[in-house]
């Protein structure tokens, strides 16, 4: 299985995801003609997009990719806030299938309608993604993962620092996204020995260090996982 970011920020998140059989996009939160240019401006591979909530950064293109005859997969509650009845629902812990892709999604915590974070299971390849965006933390854990793409939006201590940014702009990021030690204590709980590749997203542009972020998950995860950051 492969995960390829198109973009990830706070400005726009976008995600490729294939497994040689079925091409998926994890959110489509960047301009309808960015997604087409990253996908080489051929759609036809694309089975499905799963979009983890209704925030302008995660979806701003649903209803071109919809108008593009690709399903959209999100809640009941992420379809009402984005007011479409075109996409098709789904909920947590329930299964569904695109192409030879199993998905599970997984409640998140984030301050929106009902957002979700996704466990794909490739049945062409047997490989394993956990995607989780836009949470302030998780509680789950998933066996036998290989491919983990996990928010890791900002530092509290760059965040203090941030005199700029208004108090409640602060108050906000910190409850409703995942600091770095968080994200570090999270990946020590969890079995990563079968896991080949990390990914870290939605990096903030005012609260975070790019290269100070990896060497802190390089620290806590084995040495086999290849961790790579995923920048606007």
């Amino acid at each position: 299985m492969t995960f390829t970011s198109l973009a990830s920020s706070s400005h726009g998140n976008c995600y490729v995801v294939s497994d040689g059989e079925t091409a998926i996009l994890l959110e489509c939160g960047i301009s309808f003609r960015r997604i087409k240019k990253g996908l080489g401006f051929d759609l036809s591979a694309i089975r499905g997009c799963l979009v983890s909530h209704e925030h302008k950064d995660h979806a701003k293109s649903v209803m071109d990719i919809i108008k593009s005859g690709v399903e959209v997969f999100t809640s009941e509650g992420t379809a009402e806030a984005l007011d479409c009845a075109l996409i098709t629902p789904v909920e947590a812990g329930a299964q569904f299938r695109v192409g030879s892709l199993e998905i599970m999604p997984f409640a998140t915590f984030h301050d929106a309608a009902e957002p979700l974070g996704f466990l794909v299971y490739s049945r062409a390849d047997g490989e394993r993604l956990v995607f989780a965006t836009d949470t302030v933390n998780l509680g789950y854990q998933f066996p036998k993962i290989n491919l983990l793409a996990l928010e890791a939006n900002y530092d509290k201590d760059i965040l203090a620092r941030c005199e700029r940014m208004p108090e409640k702009v602060k108050y906000r990021v910190t409850n409703s996204h995942m600091e770095i030690e968080t994200l570090c204590k999270y990946l020590q709980s969890l079995d990563l020995s079968q896991c080949r590749t990390l990914y870290l997203l939605h990096l903030s542009n005012a609260a975070s260090n790019e290269g100070n972020f990896a060497n802190r998950v390089r620290r806590v995860v084995p040495r086999h996982v290849e961790v790579i950051v995923c920048a606007e």
